[in-house]
């Protein structure tokens, strides 16, 4: 019966740090996409937001 618990345990775990990672990599996207400089690209917060909106796309 703990040998199910363990399994279980570990899953959890796993799809925790698997998340965890993705949030990480997502959040290093968004900042490098808002740090880079467009010329025809908006500095405004809307420009922002719809260069995060082409990265979630993409």
């Amino acid at each position: 019966m703990q040998s199910r618990t363990d399994a279980g345990r570990r899953t959890r775990n796993t799809v925790v740090l698997a998340l965890i990672v993705a949030g990480l990599c997502a959040g290093i996207a968004l900042t490098r996409g808002a740090a880079q400089t467009e010329g025809s690209g908006s500095t405004a917060p809307v420009g922002h937001f719809s260069r995060a909106v082409e990265l979630i796309r993409g």
